[in-house]
């Protein structure tokens, strides 16, 4: 039997139901392998179906081949999940079953009874279970039917509605994603993905939801204590700041199922998002009490903080721009998808580092997706502590959702525990309806297929604000993403709310993105492939690359691998082998999005941009920085420069419909600064011919204050270039350096790139020394790549740099570390594979000699 662990919370105790289980298969499709169907098979809890199979090497990795395809079998299967349990009653006291999480579709039995049943993924569930316990041992089973054949169901029964898919996905209350996206694969799951627990108790703190609001230098914590306690209980609340002093204290007693306890707080140690000051955070301790007995007691951390969005009327439409602590903050995001399709592998370690990965890449905010699940509170401490602002979609995404009386009551409730268990965390600042449901509406002919059926607008404009005005009335909401500010106005145009760029990645060449002005950007990105390893792991047999049936398997963005090739056309010939093509559509996916970025962030009434994706859940050519193995791209490298709080950005004078953005028509040089304090740099603006010859110069020093943006017209003398395909512009600032070119590099008449690069291993690390004999651009080094001599998996080592542009006689000390922290010991890295691992973007645009591409 299992080994249990027992909780004890004053009176309360818990008893912890995780480890292993047994998971037998009880029904399904014929494919269905034989050895599965008669296998008892051990079950880690929390888990899903699919890594219990995996686990006990009856399926294969369904990442790598075809093995998606091959195990769909899995979601289409019934599946029960058994253990037993010792118990003892408790006089006076019941006990409950607890499933923090169910997924999705399932029967509940204890000793043969039935007990509750699950029918949302994203719900909790409580049963009382003591009228069916026994003194001693107990068998706890639940029975799970397959998600995708309930959605099916519903969808026959109440007409199918529409979806970039065809999935039933919106059919069923369980995260999208698993039903396949444009990023992600087709694994719908099953199993018990969260804790499970039995509670005994006499009285229960069901949940604390601390409110704060500011008031010039006083801070009210309203504490709301909802509970399951005997009549004439009292709430003890005591508030600690953040050095462990009390900072407030009092007793409510209870009347109906919730108390409100208000704290009030002098001089509160405010927390700031990341960058702009400290992220204190208070530590507030609740007691229940029944007659001086303590029944159950928690504590909960808390940011004192405001948040407000900005809508000011201005000369397009309405401005929208986050407000925190009365201060605005422009926003340089990410936008955030399951970091797993099997959500038990994401570990609290895991989705830590990715978020740390997000800050030192010199981004503020994460945005969940819709699509997903509902953050874990692993999660939102780590945001809470680095000062990460988290914005957060209800979970509905691309496609039309039924308004039956059962989905209203699921979506209520979901809304519900989602908003009291977040309310506590400052990190979490703005509530978002769902993503791209308002624009289906009004772009993807959804009325006719919907006739008079709702089709969600009631859960963005009555259900979710109306959870809001009850639970948490504190945080902006906005009905969807993109929005303009009403549900009649097109969510697609500019001039109002959150704005989503796509027709640079569907249809035009990047420098499109330089003809929007909008408010605050929701979602932009272009697609690149994960890492050489990364892709190669997956790829067996073939060579990652677009001819490779599997490369393309690993790919799902609609016509992905047109896009892709379209993208290069303007800047490169056609590449001549897979290593090619794979380092042109990575730095190309880099300079669409880093152009993109600049261009809106120079921009004075853009409040933000977050950029579509950090993170990936599986090995995809995808849109994300950070591939499935936590390798970063040369994306990542990119937006570090262009998420800096200090940008120097170099940008065309007239952009717009009648003006072409190339910066023939002059060139300015744009600060943004999006810190605290003033900034006065010594800029050195020159123009270099390309073959290094320099032909103009000049140094400003100028100003730019506090949160401010400063233009400043670029001298003609320096900017206006003789011979555009010849010439370009280099800028160096405070050890940063960013370029232009007055041309695509297809037209540019570089001379054949040339370099010379050296190998050491100083102080642990290994250091890449590259000198330019010829201008070299976007040099990067590919560290996945050099970490089999040195008897590590790929995704072991990071570079601390990429995307560097090297004049004649410059060098760069490319450092690469292992992610651990451990020492590198030297060892022979073949010639051959130091070709293949350091590239410049010239090696693709012109011809480079020898180099050899390697395998994977």
């Amino acid at each position: 039997m299992t080994q249990t662990t027992q909780v004890n919370t004053a009176a309360a105790t818990r008893l912890d139901l995780g480890g292993e289980w047994e998971l037998i298969w009880s029904a399904g499709p014929d494919d269905v392998p034989a050895a599965v169907r008669t296998a008892a098979i051990p079950a880690q809890v929390p888990g899903e179906v699919h890594t219990a199979l995996l686990a006990a090497g009856l399926i294969a990795d369904p990442d790598v081949g075809w093995g998606e395809l091959a195990q769909r079998w899995v979601g289409h299967s019934h599946w029960v999940y058994r253990r037993h349990v010792q118990w003892s009653p408790t006089p006076g006291a019941r006990t409950d079953l607890v499933a923090e999480g169910l997924d999705t579709i399932a029967d509940v039995y204890v000793n043969g009874h039935r007990v509750g049943v699950a029918r949302d993924q994203h719900l909790a569930y409580r049963w009382r279970v003591d009228d069916v316990l026994l003194p001693g041992d107990n068998l706890v089973e639940v029975r799970f039917a397959s998600a995708w054949d309930a959605a099916r169901e519903h969808e026959r029964a109440h007409g199918p509605l529409p979806s970039p898919y065809d999935e039933p996905y919106p059919h069923v209350r369980k995260a999208a994603a698993n039903f396949g996206w444009d990023w992600g694969p087709h694994y719908v799951t099953a199993g018990i993905w969260r804790g499970i627990r039995l509670e005994t108790y006499a009285g229960r703190i069901d949940h604390v939801r601390p409110l704060v609001r500011l008031d010039h230098a006083v801070a009210h914590v309203t504490a709301h204590v909802r509970v399951d306690a005997p009549a004439g209980s009292d709430v003890r609340v005591e508030l600690t700041d953040p050095a462990g002093r009390r900072a407030g204290s009092a007793v409510g007693t209870v009347v109906g199922d919730e108390v409100a306890i208000v704290l009030r707080v002098d001089d509160p140690d405010l927390w700031w998002p990341v960058g702009l000051g400290a992220q204190p955070l208070y530590r507030l301790q609740v007691e229940l009490e029944h007659v001086g007995v303590v029944l159950d007691s928690t504590a909960v951390r808390v940011g004192l903080r405001s948040v407000a969005v900005d809508e000011t009327p201005d000369r397009l439409g309405t401005r929208w721009t986050l407000v925190v602590n009365g201060r605005p903050v422009r926003v340089r995001g990410y936008n955030w998808i399951p970091d797993d399709t099997l959500a038990s592998r994401a570990t609290p370690e895991r989705v830590a580092h990715r978020i740390d990965q997000a800050v030192a890449g010199n981004a503020n905010l994460l945005r969940v997706w819709g699509g997903g699940h509902f953050a874990t509170e692993e999660f939102l401490d780590a945001c809470d502590e680095r000062g990460v602002l988290v914005w957060h979609d209800f979970l509905f995404a691309c496609a039309a959702y039924s308004e039956d009386d059962e989905m209203v009551e699921l979506v209520t409730a979901e809304a519900e525990q989602a908003v009291a268990r977040m309310s506590a965390h400052p990190s979490l600042v703005l509530w978002c309806g769902g993503n791209e449901t308002v624009l289906g509406w009004h772009h993807w002919g959804w009325a006719d297929q919907v006739g008079v059926r709702g089709w969600g607008a009631r859960y963005y404009l009555d259900v979710l604000p109306g959870v809001l005005a009850r639970l948490d009335p504190t945080r902006p909401y906005v009905p969807n993403s993109p929005w303009s500010g009403s549900l009649d106005r097109d969510p697609a145009i500019d001039t109002h709310g959150l704005s989503h760029l796509w027709d640079a990645w569907n249809e035009r060449d990047y420098a499109h993105y330089r003809y929007h002005d909008p408010a605050f950007v929701a979602e932009m990105g272009w697609c690149g492939p994960p890492a050489w390893t990364t892709l190669g792991r997956v790829i067996e047999g073939e060579r990652p690359g677009p001819d490779s049936p599997q490369t393309r398997h690993h790919l799902r963005a609609i016509d992905g691998m047109h896009k892709l090739t379209r993208g290069l056309q303007p800047h490169v010939p056609t590449p001549r082998g897979d290593a090619d093509w794979h380092f042109a559509t990575q730095v190309v996916q880099a300079r669409a999005v880093s152009t993109g970025v600049e261009w809106l962030r120079s921009r004075e009434r853009c409040g933000g941009v977050v950029v579509w994706q950090l993170n990936d859940c599986w090995p995809v050519i995808s849109w994300s920085a950070v591939d499935s193995t936590g390798i970063e791209k040369p994306l990542w490298h990119a937006l570090r420069h262009s998420f800096a709080p200090r940008l120097i950005t170099v940008q065309p004078v007239h952009p717009g419909p009648t003006h072409d953005p190339t910066g023939d028509a002059g060139l300015e040089l744009v600060l943004v600064n999006d810190t605290d304090a003033p900034w006065h740099p010594d800029v050195l603006i020159r123009r270099v011919g390309l073959d290094g010859q320099e032909h103009a110069r000049t140094r400003v020093r100028p100003g730019c204050p506090a949160g401010g943006l400063v233009r400043l017209p670029v001298d003609p003398a320096v900017g206006q270039p003789a011979d555009p395909r010849a010439e370009m512009l280099v800028v160096d600032a405070g050890g940063a350096r960013t370029t232009w070119i007055y041309r695509p590099e297809r037209e540019l008449t570089a001379p054949e790139p040339e370099r010379a690069v050296d190998v050491t291993v100083a102080d642990g690390e290994l250091h890449v020394t590259v000198t330019a004999v010829t201008l070299l651009r976007d040099v990067c080094v590919a560290a996945d790549r050099l970490a089999a001599p040195l008897d590590l998996e790929p995704s072991r080592l990071a570079v601390d740099d990429a995307l560097v542009t090297l004049l004649p006689g410059e060098s760069r000390v490319f450092r690469i570390t292992r992610r651990d922290g451990r020492a590198i010991r030297a060892a022979a890295l073949p010639s051959t594979l130091l070709d293949m691992s350091v590239r410049s973007f010239g090696e693709v645009t012109g011809s480079t000699g020898n180099r050899n591409e390697g395998t994977p």
